[in-house]
Order: C-alpha cells, then structure tokens, then sequence
C-alpha cells in the first residue's frame, strides 16, 4: 500500500507542479521505501536527481554505479548494492513511472518551446502589421494630396472663377470630375486593409506534409503563389487533393505551377505513380470545389495519374 501511495503522491506531484517537481521527488520516495543509503536517476548517463550519499561522481558523463534498474532511458542506481528480490518488482516500478515522466518533462519542454516560438512569431507579425499600417497611411496621404488639389482647380474651374465656361469645355470639366472620383474610389479600394491571399505554396506543404502523406515534389519559380480565393474552400480543396491521392497508393506526388499571365490564372500540374484510380467520391467532391473557387479541373487516369488545376491569381 506503501508503494501505491508513493507513486501516486510523485505522479500527483508532477501534474500540480511539472514532471522536472516529479523526477526529483521520485528518488527520496524510492530510498524511503527500501532502506537504501543512496538513490540516484539516471538519463543514460546523465544524472537528473538524487537522494542518500553520493556512490559516485557528480556531473555527466559518468556511467551509474551500485545495483542498477532500467527501464527505456532511465536507470535506478541503488547502494547499497545488496538489495534483496522483494525491492527488485518496487524498483522496476519506480523506474517505469521515471520513464513516464521523463517522457512529460519532454513534452512540456516541447510545448515550452512551441509557446516562444509562437510569441515571437506573434510579435514579429504584429510588427509588419505596424509597419505595414505606417506604410498604407502614407500611401494613402501622398495619392491623396495631389488628387485633392486637382479637385480644387475644378471647383473653381466649375464655378466660374477662372472664366466664362464654354459648352465643350464644361464637357471636359464633367469628364476630369468623374476621372478623379474613380481615381479617389481606386485608391480607397486599393489601400483598404484586408486579409491577405492565400499563398497556394504553403496550402500544399501544410497538405502532403502531414504524416502517412504521399512526398511531394514542388517545381515552381515564383517566391508565392496568391491565389483569389475564399480561405475556407482553398484549403479544403487541397486537402482533398492529398487525401485522394494518398488514398490511390501513390508514395510521391510530382507538383509544378505555373503563371498564366493571360488568363490571371495559376497552373498546378499534379502527377502520381499510382497503384489505383483517383475514387469516385474524390472527384465528386473535388469538382464542386474548383468551380466555387472559379477554376477548372481536368483529370487524366492513365500512369501516371495527373491532375490539372487552373485558379484565379490575386
């Protein structure tokens, strides 16, 4: 009953307090129970925690002494060496939780990790976004400036302050008006914050880059790939593209894009040594897709399986 209460308090130590609070406790719990003058833990042969006397030398690098228990990459170094058959089963337990929580106190690392990279990430994008405002609001200003001072040579032309107007130049006087109206319209629809596109490039790494994913093999020239399309039914386009294709048994996907600068349209080319046709329900699903985004598909099931794309670019 003793051991259970040990290894619950150590595991109920580690969730209020990390998995480090844990491995730390682990070997005190451990020398209490079995009477032992010495108790260290062991990550291969770098020590992680103590309890008791030291056997042996500080530091990494040296290899554990006194009676050994294992288990993954932990090991219970135990002295006195003379420890009879019953501890052996509580040491073997003991060991098995180390390994667990050396495992935990990885993935908090991980997470640890993940959490910096993400508020750095978040900061570095809300500083473009501030510059990018900066850059807008000056934009804005320097498009603005001269527009607003031809308009005001066209009030006074419209009002008679310069002369009398004559029939064909009031005509002129319409026409600049209504030039720098659209003029005004294009700069406002221009410089308007929005999201920005979808860049075709990284939906596909996002895609095949998951696990059980067939490799893919981009070809394409251009930094990004924007596309004119609502995010939503982007992404679930390639998606589904990944999924089908993995689902034809193809271990790799050869991708190329290319500009249609006629058209304002993007090409992707996908080609697949598959082992079975794209399924139906695939295609079924893939077709609705490609039009709402305003594109075409066209399909090829002979070997290697292809697939032509052509979405609108931004």
């Amino acid at each position: 009953m003793g051991v259970e209460r040990a290894l619950a308090a150590i595991s109920e130590r580690a969730l209020q307090k990390g998995a480090q609070a844990g491995l730390e406790v682990l070997p005190r719990e451990v020398m209490r129970l079995t009477g032992a003058t010495s108790i260290i833990l062991y990550e291969g042969k770098n020590r992680i925690s103590e309890a008791g006397h030291r056997v042996s030398r500080p530091g990494r690098g040296h290899a554990p002494q006194g009676f050994l228990v294992r288990h993954g990459r932990i090991t219970l170094a135990v002295s006195p060496e003379r420890i009879g058959p019953a501890e052996r089963p509580v040491l073997e337990r003991f060991a098995r939780l180390g390994s667990s929580l050396l495992a935990a106190r990885q993935r908090e690392l991980d997470a640890q990790a993940r959490q910096v990279r993400m508020g750095r990430e978040l900061r570095e994008q809300a500083k473009a976004l501030s510059v990018r405002e900066r850059n807008r609001s000056r934009a804005s200003h320097d498009l603005r400036t001269p527009l607003l001072v031809i308009r005001g040579y066209l009030d006074m032309m419209r009002k008679g302050m310069i002369g009398e107007m004559t029939p064909t130049l009031e005509r002129y006087l319409e026409r600049m008006m209504s030039a720098t109206q659209d003029m005004n319209t294009l700069i406002s629809q221009r410089l308007a914050p929005g999201n920005a596109p979808e860049d075709l490039r990284a939906l596909l790494g996002a895609a095949f880059g998951q696990p059980r994913k067939p490799v893919l093999s981009l070809q394409c020239t251009a930094a990004a790939v924007p596309l004119k399309a609502a995010p939503a039914p982007l992404a679930l386009l390639v998606r589904t593209l990944a999924r089908g294709l993995e689902g034809t048994g193809a271990r790799e996907v050869k991708a190329t894009i290319e500009a249609r600068e006629p058209l304002k349209m993007w090409r992707l080319h996908l080609s697949a040594p598959a082992e079975r046709p794209l399924s139906k329900a695939t295609v079924k699903r893939l077709e609705p897709l490609v039009h709402l985004l305003g594109g075409t598909l066209s399909i090829d099931g002979g070997q290697p399986l292809a697939l032509t794309l052509l979405l609108p670019s931004a």
